[in-house]
Formats: structure tokens, sequence, C-alpha cells
């Protein structure tokens, strides 16, 4: 991430100068001065997952984030962007749907994991781990600008601005696998809603285990050390093979 984003008016935001020149004006990504199309999750899609139904006022609203997949790729990694603007969506802060990943074809029966860097703003990462019994273990993650954190094989995880501006999200992921919604459809959302009056247990959980930690803590538990996802992954991608193949965060 280059030192402080810049504002370069009419709501252009220079993201990166290098090894990519990534500008997002608006919620129009630029690549090398080439427009990188977009995908968007909708307001219709997201009431599965809120606490409450959300009535939209404006054409605006049916829009709630953008996703910017495969701004870079190498070695069966995608490097992402996401605009998670600063709205409510009824009595919560805007959110990310929520997914688990799949389990790694390395032979090691973890999940993939996910790696993810605050650009711009602050964020919040709730995670959530599924216990034999039903319940789950639930992991929130604190993130300032420029923290990173990591979503460990297993979690399941949603995302949350809540903050007072837009935050902009950057990701490196495995590409060959479809993320597993079904869980948070069923249960409308996470174990936890993110609120201005705080994180409210959603009741169709049984919440066994709960802890809140900062994301550049958090991190260290996997002894990974990362200060700028995309320029690190461009330079040496082999960095970021557990990504690909999670039994190498634990030895296996």
């Amino acid at each position: 991430m280059d030192e402080g984003l810049r504002e370069m008016g009419n709501n252009m935001v220079e993201i990166y100068k290098e090894p990519l020149k990534i500008e997002l004006d608006g919620t129009k990504l630029h690549v090398n001065g080439a427009p990188h199309p977009s995908s968007v999750r909708k307001l219709g899609q997201m009431q599965e997952v809120l606490m409450q139904h959300v009535e939209p006022k404006s054409e605006e609203d049916f829009n709630t984030y953008w996703m910017y997949r495969k701004v870079y790729f190498s070695n069966n990694i995608r490097f992402d962007i996401t605009l998670l603007p600063a709205r409510m969506l009824g009595g919560e802060y805007m959110k990310t749907y929520g997914h688990y990943h799949p389990k790694a074809q390395d032979g090691s029966s973890l999940g993939y994991p996910e790696i993810y860097q605050v650009l711009k703003g602050k964020a919040i990462f709730i995670l959530q781990e599924k216990n034999k019994d039903g319940s789950v273990n639930v992991t929130v993650q604190d993130a300032n600008e420029g923290d990173i954190a990591i979503m460990p094989p297993g979690n399941g995880h949603v995302t949350v601005n809540n903050g007072i501006e837009d935050i902009i999200l950057s990701n490196l992921v495995y590409d060959n696998f479809e993320s597993e919604y079904e869980d948070y459809k069923i249960y409308r959302g996470a174990a936890f809603y993110a609120t201005e009056e705080g994180l409210k247990q959603n009741t169709e959980y049984l919440v066994k285990k709960f802890s809140r930690i900062k994301a550049t803590e958090f991190i260290k538990k996997y002894g990974i050390t990362v200060r700028d996802l995309l320029k690190e992954f461009y330079s040496n991608p082999e960095k970021f093979a557990f990504l690909e193949k999670p039994g190498l965060l634990f030895g296996r």
C-alpha cells in the first residue's frame, strides 16, 4: 500500500502507484489506466443476512458494496479489492454477506485461508468456526488502516465497516474454489451483528467461545509477517503459497 492514499479530485483515489497503478474513481476501478470489471452485492441479496429488513429509499440503496476480483493474478492466487461504503443497513453497520471456504486439496484436511489488508478506513472481521455439537467459536478482529488480517482455515468470515468513512480492502486468496454461503443464509448472517450499540448476538447461533483481538496481534499466531499485500505478492508470490496449501501454516 502506498503511504497514504491520495485524493485526486472528482472522487478519484490513487490506491497504488506501483507495482500497478490502481485508482478508484467513485465505484469504478482503473488498473494501469484501463477500467477493471466489478461485481456488486445487491440489497436484495443482503436481506437474507441482515438483522432486520431494510426498505430501499432510493435507486442508490439497491447497491451495497463493490468487489473487483483478479486485479492481479499469479501462482493460482488472485489479488482482489473491495469497496465497502460507510452506510447503515437497518440497525447494522455495512458488512459483507459472509462465507466459509471448502477444504483444500493439499491433503491437510484444512480449509483454504484468506488474507486481507485495510487500505483505507477501519474494519472489523467477524470470524466463526463450527464445533461438532453445532455451536461456534467466534473471534472478532479489529483492524486499522494498513493492518493485515488473516482468515485462518475453517473460519467463516464477515467484514464490517464500523467507521464513518468508506473502506477499501485488498485480499489474497486461492482462485480455484467456490465460497460457501449456505450457513449465513440459513442463520440470517454471522453469529454477531455489528450495531451502533455494539455487537449483538444472533440468537440463531449457540456461541461457545468468544474473543476479541487486534488483527495485528491475531496474525502473529501464524508467524506471518506482511506489510503490503500487493507489493510482496507481486515480488514474491511463493511467500503466499499457504493460501493454496494451508498445511504450510502448520508445518504439514
